[in-house]
Formats: C-alpha cells, structure tokens, sequence
C-alpha cells in the first residue's frame, strides 16, 4: 500500500462533503486494488478550458471541489474517475496526474486529489457550481478548508509555469489530443473504424494507458517516458523472434514512445490454478532468453538498457550510502535504524557476490526486469509476456525471483511449489551445465537479484518528478529487505 504524500506536512483526516446535490454514480465492482475496510474520498481539479479558474460546487457546507467515492483503490486506475464526473457533471476530462495524496493507516481513511484536463468547450456549469480564480480564493467559505491550501498550491504552480523536467507528457495539458490524434491516424490507415471514444485507462509516472473500441475489436494504447521510454523498442525487436508470445503491434513511435496494439485479453496468469501453466510459461520464457544470448551485442545496439553485472556492482555503494532512498516515511519503515546502518557495511561482500556470479558460466542477456504472473497472459494455449518497460540485458536469473514470490500467494497448498517453478525455468538452462549446478548457481544467483531489483527501483525513483516520488518509495528498503533475509543476515 502506498502512503500518503505530505504535501503540507499534514497527515490527512479528510471527512467526505454533502454532496446530495450530486449524482454519485455506483463503481464498477470489478477493481484491480480494492480495500474492503478502507475509505477514500477524490476529488477533482478541473482547469477551465481557456482561462486560469478551477470548477467548484456548493452545498449547505460551503465550497469544494468535484468529489466521489471509488471503489477502486488503485492510484494509477483513472478511467472510474473519469466516468464518475462525466455521470455527475456531464464533462469530458482526463486525468493529469494524482496532484495530492494523504492517508492514515490507523483511521483507514484517506483522499486523493487529481488535477483534470477539461475536454468539453461549450460546456456551462450547474447552478450549484462556478468557476473560480485564485484571486477569489480568499473570500471564499470552503466545507473543507484543507482545500483551499491544496488549490493555493496548484494555482501557484500553473501560474508560475514552473513545471519539472521530469514531468512526464501525459500529465501535461494538450498531451492527450496529440496521442488520440495519433491513435485515430494510424487506425484510419488500417482500415479502422473506432466505434467509441479514446478512453484514459491507467495513469501514473511509469506509463499510461489508453484505450479505443474499434471494428476489429479493442485496441490499446501505451505511453512510457524516462527510464521506461526503451519499450517500443524491446517490444519491436523481441516480437521478430517470438510474435506469437508477444503484443501484436499495430504501431510503434520511438521518439514519442508509443505503442499502438492489439487487445490479448485479460486472462493473466495469476488467475490461474493449474500450476502446470505456470511451469510452461517459465519453461518457454527462460527459451526466449536463451535464444536471446546470440542477440547481445545487437540488443545493445539498438538501444536496450545495459544492466550487465559488471554495471550492478558500480552501483551498489551510491545506493546504500542514501539514507533517504532506505527509509520510508511515516508509521512503516521496512528497515530498521539497525539495518541501514548495516547495509553500507556489506558493500565489499555485494561485490564480491556479484563478481563471482559473472564467473559461474551463465550468460547474461534478455531480462523482463518486471516478471510477475500478472504480466504473463494466457490465451488459446500460449504465453502472452507483456509489458516490457523494464526491459534490458543482464543476468537472466534475476527475473524468476517476482514468480517464486507470486507462486507463494497464489497457490500456496501446492506442495514444493517453488521448486517445482524454480526447476521448469532451469530445465532449458542445461544447455550450460547439469541440472544439479544449475541449481546451485541459481539459489546463489537470488541474493544478487534482490541487490538489482533495489538498484533499479533506487535508479527510477532518482528520475522521478519529486511530488511523485512517493509512488516508488516502498521499493527500494522492500527489495533491501528481501536482499538480507536472502543472504541470512541476523540483525
């Protein structure tokens, strides 16, 4: 669970506005994150579509924004939002980004507020709503008045047009006409008719989502930016040695980073229970890496992250040298005091561990990098792996760590069912070594993973927009965790 954002230095004690003037719509009961005990208000900031005002509604209570109650609770799942304030206000928006997010954990209550693009020009405000300047703010009677410290802060941000290089585009106004443009000239040209309009699915720093019915079925739309901005790329190249277990690509533009593709369904993994699926998959996956081993040098080329060993270990002591990238804020720290003031201390046994892992004769080369059940779609008795913005080249092993760990949750009456996977991956893999030394490698192998899972996230989190940071701070002391029960470390 991801905690709150403290904008204000306040941990938030939100209480939901009369809204008995509003139509708050009943949510979708399918949810990707759903927390049955726990409450959230949203609210909205809508931007007029030419002027600097911000949208706000009255009751007996006073002034506040849009607002309703979700059913899902995933930050970066939009497009409810969306729905909720065309049903209530009849506007068309998209989300920009979760401006401001605070919870508690003891009350189990929190809000997000999300800044809005306005896509309806002709549209005329309610008689219980208005447009208001900054200049007004103060005269104004809010039911909330955490509110009006909230739009202060974003006012002042659009006045002063100071927008963070790290902003990504689609958190920017203008951005989402120029992608649904793109979208609807490459399906034209397909032959395509759109039978809907281009919906905001996901949005958050890592990518967003777009997505459009059509007369050839559902068709996806995919953005990344940053240290993510390499998936059209992975994504094209990986495709030409194995299309079948792989997004069918519609189109790819690699100076916006976008990719147009075909729906493949949702029947991911993780809602399977047969666990020989999930042996095949990882059996066909650890193929493709290596198939992928005579690609190396071209997949570098091209422009895959180089993430090889040799760059890990260069790593390592920047990373535990951070105090700030180790500790999480608020009531859940994941390391105690005790371990971060450990962790810089193994500096010389992680790169020692690393060295000796580039000598066991595994070769390094394709990883997903984000290789969880959820990522892995099964359709017509094929594997789908999808979602490759965590794409690069480094040592294979270090992927199967996020199966072993989902094999756990999602089947855990399967006896041995960790050895079970474990083995089905390296069975390809003795194409190197026997079976029993590949074993060993692998179980020496599970340590170093954790280091490079912590190193990356430690690397995202550093090219983040600072307001957005909180959406990757639990990574890195979470793989940190896991690197020390790994290595038996007793604290």
């Amino acid at each position: 669970m991801q905690l709150g954002n403290k904008l204000f230095g306040y941990e938030a004690s939100f209480m939901p506005i009369n809204a008995s003037e509003l139509r708050n719509p009943v949510m979708s009961q399918v949810a990707v994150v759903h927390f049955p005990d726990f409450h959230f208000d949203y609210y909205s900031i809508i931007l007029h579509r030419t002027k600097p005002q911000v949208l706000m509604l009255t009751n007996e209570n006073g002034w506040s924004l849009p607002w309703f109650v979700p059913y899902e609770h995933h930050f970066g799942v939009v497009n409810h939002i969306n729905r909720a304030i065309k049903a209530q206000l009849g506007l068309d928006v998209t989300v920009l980004r979760c401006f401001y997010e605070d919870y508690s954990l003891e009350t189990k209550a929190g809000c997000r507020v999300y800044a809005m693009e306005n896509h309806s020009l002709q549209w005329k405000p309610p008689k219980n709503a208005r447009w208001f300047e900054f200049e007004e703010l103060d005269s104004v009677k809010f039911a909330i008045a955490k509110i009006r410290q909230i739009l202060e802060s974003w006012f002042s941000e659009i006045s002063s047009n100071n927008i963070s290089e790290k902003r990504v585009p689609w958190a920017k106004i203008g951005w989402f006409d120029q992608a649904t443009a793109w979208i609807n000239s490459q399906i034209n040209s397909l032959g395509v008719s759109a039978t809907t309009q281009i919906e905001q699915v996901r949005s958050q720093t890592r990518s967003c989502v777009l997505k459009v019915s059509t007369t050839a079925g559902k068709i996806y739309f995919k953005a990344t930016f940053g240290k993510f901005a390499d998936e059209p790329i992975i994504t094209n190249f990986i495709t030409q040695f194995y299309p079948e277990s792989l997004p069918n690509l519609l189109a790819t533009d690699t100076q916006n980073n976008w990719i147009l593709m075909v729906d493949f369904g949702s029947n991911n993994l993780g809602k399977l229970t047969d666990v020989t699926q999930w042996e095949e998959a990882l059996s066909l996956f650890a193929k493709m890496q290596i198939q992928a081993v005579a690609q190396v040098d071209k997949l570098l080329d091209i422009g895959f992250p180089d993430r090889r060993i040799d760059k890990l270990v260069s790593q390592i002591e920047p990373l535990l040298a951070d105090n700030s990238a180790l500790l999480v804020p608020q009531n859940e720290p994941r390391l105690s005091e005790t371990e971060i003031t450990t962790l810089p201390c193994l500096t010389l046994q992680l790169m020692r561990m690393c060295y000796e892992l580039s000598t066991y004769g595994i070769p390094q080369t394709l990883i997903h990098g984000d290789f969880h059940c959820d990522n892995v779609i099964v359709t017509d008795e094929k594997f789908i792996y999808f979602d490759w913005s965590d794409g690069a080249v480094s040592h294979p092993f270090f992927d199967a760590i996020f199966f072993l760990q989902d094999i756990t949750q999602q089947l855990p009456d399967v006896i041995d069912v960790q050895v079970r996977l474990r083995n089905s991956y390296l069975e390809p893999w003795t194409v190197y070594m026997p079976m029993e030394q590949l074993i060993s490698v692998f179980e020496k192998t599970q340590p170093v993973a954790a280091l490079y899972h912590a190193i990356i996230s430690y690397e995202i989190t550093q090219n983040i927009e600072v307001s957005h940071k909180w959406e990757m701070k639990e990574a890195v002391p979470y793989w940190l965790r896991i690197l020390l029960t790994q290595i038996n470390l007793t604290i």
